[in-house]
């Protein structure tokens, strides 16, 4: 084997765990705050909508978090390098965010964020090439 083969591989090595990494850390934070969302009716859960390249003005009438979730799941990338959104366009949901709702007080997003990050480091770890 030559050095340049091995610098190949490595670097396909790396690039496969980036995109893994990328790939379900995306997946894990925007099902979480999908699932974090206060229910009443179940809509807040099934307005979450999922895009890439810019945030999407839709909202979805749909109810429940599987319509949702299976979105993320299909149309999260493959790999990284394209910037992937998840958007909640409903009035209220801003104020579902600052803890309006006795069923998540410290809001959906935020929480998730942390929760996933430590999700990454370990992966990243895991993951070390």
């Amino acid at each position: 084997m030559s050095f340049a083969s091995d610098i190949r591989r490595f670097s396909v090595k790396t690039e496969a765990a980036h995109n893994k990494i990328v790939r379900a850390a995306t997946i894990e934070l925007f099902s979480g705050v999908i699932k974090s969302t206060p229910v009443d009716t179940g809509r807040a859960k099934g307005a979450w909508a999922t895009s890439v390249g810019s945030p999407t003005n839709d909202a979805p009438d749909r109810l429940g978090e599987a319509a949702s979730i299976a979105e993320v799941v299909a149309i999260t990338p493959p790999g990284a390098g394209q910037e992937t959104y998840l958007a909640n366009n409903l009035p209220y949901i801003e104020r579902l965010e600052n803890g309006s709702s006795t069923q998540a007080p410290a809001g959906m997003v935020t929480i998730n964020m942390d929760r996933v990050s430590k999700i990454v480091a370990a992966a990243i770890e895991k993951n070390r090439v």
